[in-house]
């Protein structure tokens, strides 16, 4: 698997649904579990490492300290709360940019786990804010369609340039967590 550096068309793409959590759907989400771990990530969506299922792998330490991790197929966010909050918001590979998204603040998440079994999370903090920022990408989504149009364009302009230039990490934004 090889992380795709935006921008790329990839991150157009409507992810398929996955029909049966098989043993390559397991090797999958656990080869993306190695990479968020890997690259320090909060989490990765199908899109980032070039699938067009709808798989979500998400490592990371809540408010409290407490590590999680969620191996997801076919998350749907089936509730948000009315609330909501700003959030600064960066990707592995979207190189050396951030911005600004709004996101509820709880969500309520349906998905299939490794074993296929149906699962329901209620989130709030970090945890909601990076559920929805992966699930977007199986939408075809991304945190620039948030942008305004001249921001979208200047953002993509300097990812454009960081791909040109080579790899950079990715800027830190106020939710990683990363063990420096």
């Amino acid at each position: 698997m090889e992380l795709i550096f935006a921008p790329d068309p990839i991150y157009k793409t409507h992810c398929t649904p996955v029909h049966v959590v098989d043993d390559h759907v397991r090797a999958a989400l656990a080869e993306m579990m190695v990479i968020v771990k890997e690259q320090h990530a909060l989490g990765i969506a199908a899109p980032m490492v070039g699938l067009k299922q709808q798989l979500v792998a998400i490592a990371l330490e809540d408010e409290q300290g407490v590590f999680h991790e969620y191996a997801m197929v076919n998350p749907t966010i089936t509730q948000r709360s009315a609330e909501t909050v700003m959030s600064e918001e960066g990707s592995i590979t979207f190189l050396g940019v951030t911005a600004v998204v709004e996101r509820a603040t709880e969500v309520t998440v349906a998905y299939l786990d490794a074993q296929g079994q149906h699962q329901t999370l209620q989130a709030s903090g970090i945890l909601a804010i990076c559920l929805q920022h992966e699930i977007d990408y199986l939408h075809g989504k991304t945190m620039l369609d948030y942008q305004s149009a001249t921001k979208r364009d200047m953002l993509r302009r300097k990812m454009e340039k960081q791909k040109r230039l080579g790899f950079v990490p990715h800027v830190h934004g106020p939710n990683c967590h990363h063990h420096h």
